[in-house]
């Protein structure tokens, strides 16, 4: 009997499994992660070495946003943090924060998994459009759609809440604020991000972080897990009384 196409077809797929597997096995991004560097030496964003593009009402934004860490510190009581009243962090705050977070990557998405609050976001890979509209959010760790260009993880996030800051030293971002991020691991123990930010509310163009670097979090001494860390408003507010607000000079009735 005389093979048919279909069954060379399945030879076919048979011979490139080892082959796909392989190319899958060496852009698997699984692991327990911590910042190792490539942030805070630039002027305005941790995310970026130079000055950041801002439109008239993004630099008031950005001069609103009054932080207690940066180049503009001031006395934390003083200033506006969201965190200050145990607001959630949002991603790219908390991707910027130096807390492991683990990521899990699935046939249809990767799962991120954030020390730092003790939360987590989807990364979708199964072939769906980035939507034009996020009718159900905005969302402090957006929506993110993701796809493979090679060795790197391409992930186009949209949907974020605009009352988060982009990092630690305030910078801002908003509701129709979008983000593609890539992810590289260069090697068994490196993984690289950069992002693009778009914003025509904020940015007169887009910009381009610098590149940040994250170390695999081996078993030992860091015991390679994910720990819980959470801001609860009980245990802020005794922090806020005892220590932030005594450091400013403010007294508590």
């Amino acid at each position: 009997m005389r093979p048919t196409t279909k069954w060379f077809g399945l030879v076919a797929l048979v011979i490139a499994m080892p082959a796909l597997a392989s190319a899958q096995a060496g852009t698997r991004l699984d692991g327990v992660w911590v910042r190792g560097g490539g942030t805070g030496s630039g002027p305005m964003s941790q995310w970026s070495a130079t000055e950041l593009p801002f439109t008239e009402e993004g630099l008031a934004r950005f001069n609103a946003n009054r932080p207690g860490k940066g180049p503009r510190q001031d006395f934390p009581a003083l200033g506006n943090d969201p965190l200050g009243d145990s607001n959630p962090p949002g991603l790219y705050r908390t991707l910027v924060y130096n807390r492991p977070f683990e990521l899990i990557q699935l046939g249809d998405k990767v799962v991120q998994l954030f020390e730092w609050d003790k939360s987590w976001r989807s990364i979708y890979t199964d072939g769906r459009a980035v939507p034009g509209d996020v009718p159900t959010g905005p969302f402090w760790y957006g929506y993110s759609v993701g796809e493979w260009q090679g060795d790197t993880l391409v992930v186009q996030t949209t949907g974020l809440d605009g009352r988060a800051w982009l990092d630690e030293w305030g910078t801002p971002f908003g509701d129709r604020t979008r983000v593609e991020e890539r992810w590289r691991r260069v090697d068994e123990d490196t993984l690289e991000l950069t992002l693009t930010v778009s914003d025509p509310d904020l940015f007169t163009e887009p910009w381009v972080s610098s590149t940040v670097t994250y170390r695999r979090q081996t078993p030992e001494p860091l015991n390679g897990e994910v720990l819980e860390m959470i801001f609860a408003p009980i245990d802020e507010d005794m922090f806020n009384r005892r220590i932030r607000d005594a450091a400013a000079g403010v007294s508590n009735p």
